[in-house]
């Protein structure tokens, strides 16, 4: 009689363990890669302020909320800002003016006049573009790979949303955006 053959093994188990690393590797790719391709990149904000130059309008009222993060200390700054002519003439943040054109501060009267002391050009969507370019060009210098994410308007190309994530901190801005056409004055 036959020697009786062990029992064979079932090898069904490292089957279903490789499948389980395979899925565990594309669980921890998968964010990277997506976090990657949303990257902003130089050739995407020229593009988006080439089009604001060209389509941009120059009368609009800008709303936008500033969320910034310093370690643990969180700050948010609501801003309203009309641009007349290419030119912010009124910023209003929290509710407080910061800057009257003098020329409408004449209007509305001599106690107003005090409130021209801001530069109007730190305002108004090419002044965003500039903040968002002197981030990039902060982070590559300094060689970091910090978290830049922005959206553009694919019509006239201004920013409605941008975020600026510091690595390896807890520094964080983000912007979100809304532009309403307006008549000129």
């Amino acid at each position: 009689m036959p020697a009786a053959l062990p029992p064979r093994q079932s090898c069904r188990w490292v089957g279903f363990f490789v499948v389980l690393f395979l899925l565990a590797v594309v669980a921890v790719l998968a964010p990277l890669f997506y976090n990657l391709s949303i990257q902003l990149r130089p050739e995407q904000l020229a593009a988006a302020k080439q089009r604001w130059l060209e389509q941009g309008p120059s009368n609009y009222d800008l709303e936008y909320l500033v969320r910034t993060m310093h370690g643990d200390q969180e700050e948010e700054n609501a801003y309203l800002v009309q641009v007349r002519d290419g030119q912010a003439v009124l910023v209003v943040c929290n509710s407080d003016v910061v800057y009257l054109d003098p020329a409408l501060a004449f209007v509305a009267g001599s106690g107003i006049l005090g409130l021209s002391s801001e530069d109007p050009r730190l305002y108004g969507v090419s002044a965003l573009f500039d903040a968002i370019e002197a981030a990039l060009r902060q982070d590559e210098s300094s060689g970091q790979r910090n978290f830049t994410t922005a959206q553009f308007d694919p019509k006239d190309g201004h920013p409605f949303h941008y975020v600026h994530r510091v690595r390896g901190t807890r520094e964080r801005v983000e912007w979100h955006l809304k532009i309403t056409h307006s008549p000129s004055l």
